[in-house]
C-alpha cells in the first residue's frame, strides 16, 4: 500500500503541544488505497520519512511567514509557526525533487505556490472582495481535473496567492479574480484553496481525491 505523508495541525496550550490531523482527510486518502502517516514538526529525522513516503498532503492551518516571499509581516499574517513553515517546505521541495505526487488543500495550496518560488497577498481584504465560505469558481481547462466551468466551493481564507510559482498554472479563480486551484505544468503538484474533504460528496471533491491517488498509485 502506498504511503501518504501528512503535514499536522498544531495546537499550543500553557503546558502542552499537540499535533494532529483531521480525519475527513484520512478517510477520503485511505478509501482509495492510501495509508496516511502523519509528519512531525518535531521530528529530526524528517528526511528519512519524506524518503518512505509515496505522495505528500499539506493541510490547512495557520499563516506563512511571509519571510520566505520577501516581505515583512505587517500584521495581517497570523498566528505563524515556524516548526510548520519549515516542514511543510521541506515536504514541497522534497516532492518538486523527487516528482512525487503532493496536493496541497488551503494553507498546504498557498505553501506549495511560496516554497517552490511565488507570492501571497497577506490579506485579501487589501487587494480583493470579501470572499464569502461559499462562493463560485470559474475553473479553466487543464491537463489534470476536468471540472465544470462553474462549481461552488467552501474556502475559508483571509490571504491568497499573488505572484504564481514558476511553471504553475492557475485552473481556477474565484469571481473576483482570487485563484483557487494551481498545478504544476508538468510535476504531480496540485493546490486547491478550498476544502473538498469536508464536501466528500461533491463531483469535485471526489475528483480532486481520485486523481491524486490515480497520480500516486501509478508511479
Amino acid at each position: 500500500m502506498k504511503i501518504v505523508g501528512i503535514s499536522p495541525r498544531l495546537t499550543t496550550t500553557e503546558n502542552s503541544e499537540r499535533e494532529f490531523v483531521n480525519t475527513l482527510y484520512v478517510k477520503q486518502l485511505t478509501s482509495r488505497g492510501l495509508n496516511a502517516i502523519i509528519i512531525s514538526t518535531n521530528n529530526p529525522n524528517a528526511d528519512k520519512v519524506l524518503d518512505l513516503c509515496d505522495c505528500f498532503l499539506l493541510t490547512g492551518g495557520h499563516d506563512i511567514d511571509p519571510k520566505y516571499y520577501n516581505e515583512e509581516n505587517n500584521g495581517k499574517s497570523l498566528n505563524v509557526n515556524h516548526a510548520l513553515d519549515k516542514l511543510d517546505r521541506q515536504i514541497a521541495e522534497h516532492a518538486a525533487r523527487t516528482k512525487k505526487p503532493l496536493l496541497g488543500i488551503c494553507r498546504g495550496h498557498q505553501a506549495i505556490n511560496i516554497f517552490l518560488g511565488g507570492s501571497l497577498f497577506q490579506d485579501i481584504g487589501d487587494t480583493h472582495s470579501d470572499i464569502k465560505s461559499g462562493h463560485a469558481v470559474y475553473a479553466e481547462p487543464n491537463r489534470l481535473l476536468p471540472f465544470a466551468q462553474k462549481i461552488m466551493v467552501n474556502s475559508y481564507h483571509h490571504q491568497a496567492i499573488d505572484r504564481v510559482a514558476p511553471e504553475f498554472d492557475v485552473i481556477a479563480r474565484a469571481e473576483d479574480g482570487t485563484i483557487e486551484a494551481i498545478i504544476h505544468q508538468s510535476l504531480p503538484i496540485i493546490g486547491i484553496q478550498w476544502h473538498p474533504e469536508i464536501i466528500p460528496d461533491a463531483v469535485e471533491s471526489k475528483l480532486i481525491f481520485d486523481v491524486f491517488a490515480r497520480l500516486v498509485h501509478e508511479r
